[in-house]
């Protein structure tokens, strides 16, 4: 947290050059007759900024200590010396105090106020005094200030406060500002919002928090597994909507344990594709995390052999007769065991078919498609038909806009990794899918 914060120390700490340049501005407000200081007050607070200058802070607090100011202007120097003093000595809690006379008085400077609150508010977070925080960057937002680091504060003031769903709003909020203006939003955001999103049980959220990170730069089979398997953890998505998260850690080189490929393979062969059960954990024993003689394993591989020679025959005479189905329902079934046994690209005209014929699990069938699609490799095609899934959850089902958008994030990575590659290809072949 402390590097998402620097801007705000650096905020405190030139604290003292800002209230100088605020005098400036102040006096220029002076021919309106509001803003008065006497010639004999301006040559007391010469003295006393001279011996701040030389360095005598003791000195210069003392003739601070005996000034009499009476108008707002001089209420607002006392105030902006006594800043610079505590600054000086590095007295949190004095400038806390200070900072807090100075928004008092009617002599700040125009167009101030809201960032004077906003370093109020940092004062106060730092010293423990969360509720006023709160008070005064909230009376900074509404004053006007954009510094998104007041926000982020506000957020952790919240936390402090234990208002999660406060802190997880207004940081949701500081994030769609950022990306609205064009900016960067920082890793450090987006994992702070994920962490949020997971302690709320709010799935979308994570997921969508998670599919931010997942496009980033420098991202690797361990983010993609971590991200995965968090959001899996805590969501319990449905048994076919897990299937399409381990297919996912499969495509992202994130299969890292033994109980990966064990939870994989015992998952697809108990819905039936046993072709794929058997690759995955062919693949295992391959990478070097499954044995022979598994446990888990190697008990399922000695049912899976006549078992995966069965369903390939099955599914042999599929591809190009989609327009032959004769419901949404079997046209999905159909495209899911081509899915299954990486025939990608003739799953795709079974999926679009069980769309056009009506399906009760549109968001499960858009899904597929998706993943079809983009294990063609048409990356358009795909994030086109991803955003497509609605999220429109039935009683004891998952979401399968939290399946699509961790999909559309690997779509997004692919896209960016071939851009920067310069290797930009056409649409794969279903043999070279496979």
């Amino acid at each position: 947290m402390n590097g998402m914060w620097r801007a705000g120390v650096v905020s405190a700490m030139v604290i003292a050059g800002m209230l100088t340049g605020g005098q400036a501005e102040a006096r220029k407000k002076e021919p309106e007759g509001k803003l008065m200081a006497s010639a004999a007050f301006r040559d007391a607070v010469a003295g006393i900024r001279s011996s701040l200058d030389a360095g005598d802070i003791a000195g210069a607090s003392a003739a601070l200590g005996a000034l009499s100011p009476t108008g707002p202007l001089e209420k607002y120097m006392v105030a902006s010396l006594g800043m610079e003093v505590a600054v000086k000595r590095g007295d949190i809690v004095a400038q806390r105090a200070a900072i807090a006379k100075l928004i008092e008085t009617e002599g700040v400077p125009e167009g101030q106020l809201a960032h004077l609150n906003h370093i109020a508010g940092f004062l106060c977070y730092q010293t423990g005094a969360i509720d006023n925080a709160v008070v005064y960057l909230t009376r900074a937002r509404a004053l006007g200030l954009q510094d998104p680091q007041a926000s982020l504060l506000l957020v952790e003031s919240y936390v402090r406060q234990r208002k999660m769903a406060e802190a997880a709003a207004l940081l949701d909020e500081t994030i769609g500002l950022q990306k609205q203006a064009g900016k960067e939003v920082p890793e450090s955001w987006y994992k702070r919002a994920a962490s949020f999103a997971y302690a709320r049980k709010d799935w979308p959220a994570l997921a969508r928090y998670n599919a931010a990170l997942l496009t980033g730069v420098g991202i690797d089979a361990a983010d993609w597994r971590s991200a995965l398997a968090s959001y899996i953890e805590g969501a319990g998505p449905d048994k076919e909507a897990l299937l399409d998260l381990y297919r996912l850690q499969a495509a992202t080189g994130a299969l890292a344990s033994e109980r990966d490929y064990q939870g994989y393979a015992t998952l697809a062969a108990g819905q039936g594709y046993s072709a794929e059960a058997k690759s995955i954990i062919e693949s295992g024993v391959s990478a070097g995390k499954l044995t022979g003689n598994d446990p888990v394993a190697a008990p399922l591989m000695r049912t899976l052999g006549k078992r995966a020679v069965t369903y390939l025959a099955s599914i042999k005479g599929l591809p190009g007769k989609a327009d032959k189905v004769a419901s949404g329902a079997k046209a999905a079934q159909d495209g899911d065991s081509l899915l299954a046994s990486s025939h990608y690209a003739e799953a795709i005209p079974y999926y679009r078919a069980a769309l056009e014929k009506g399906v009760t699990d549109r968001d499960r069938v858009l899904t597929r498609l998706g993943i079809a699609l983009a294990r063609s490799g048409d990356f358009n095609g795909a994030k086109n038909t991803l955003a497509q899934v609605t999220g429109q959850q039935a009683a004891g089902k998952s979401d399968w806009s939290q399946v699509a958008t961790y999909w559309a994030a690997w779509v997004d990575s692919r896209t960016v990794a071939q851009a920067e590659a310069g290797t930009a290809r056409p649409t794969q072949t279903a043999s070279a899918a496979r």
